[in-house]
């Protein structure tokens, strides 16, 4: 009686683990800086791809950091955009003038793609 209750357990762990990878869920992210926010998808059992989504939703974040910076010039805003300038490994951030990075945000914080 012991065998076929943890033989029906286990296939029932089994089918419920394997139901649950082939629907595998997606749950929405958010990504909030001061009063900025930006939400990405992310699955329960993780893709090639997600780190683009978390990518891009960062330079979301930091695209709306640069218009509430562009038109307050509050330091907070400022450092921010710092800390996903440097997560990101841009270089040479002490000597960057935050008025032309937030100038041409478009072009510093771009999408990365997947296909």
């Amino acid at each position: 009686m012991k065998k076929k209750k943890f033989i029906i357990i286990s296939i029932s762990i089994i089918l419920a683990f394997a139901i649950f990878r082939l629907v595998n869920p997606d749950i929405s992210k958010e990504v909030i800086a001061l009063n900025c926010k930006s939400t990405y998808q992310k699955s329960i059992f993780g893709k090639e791809y997600e780190g683009f989504n978390y990518h891009n939703a960062k330079m979301d974040l930091a695209k709306c950091l640069c218009a509430k910076y562009s038109s307050s010039k509050n330091k907070k805003y400022k450092l921010e955009i710092k800390k996903i300038l440097l997560e990101f490994e841009y270089e040479k951030i002490e000597e960057t003038n935050f008025d032309d990075i937030c100038k041409n945000s478009e072009t510093y914080f771009g999408y990365w793609y997947y296909e």
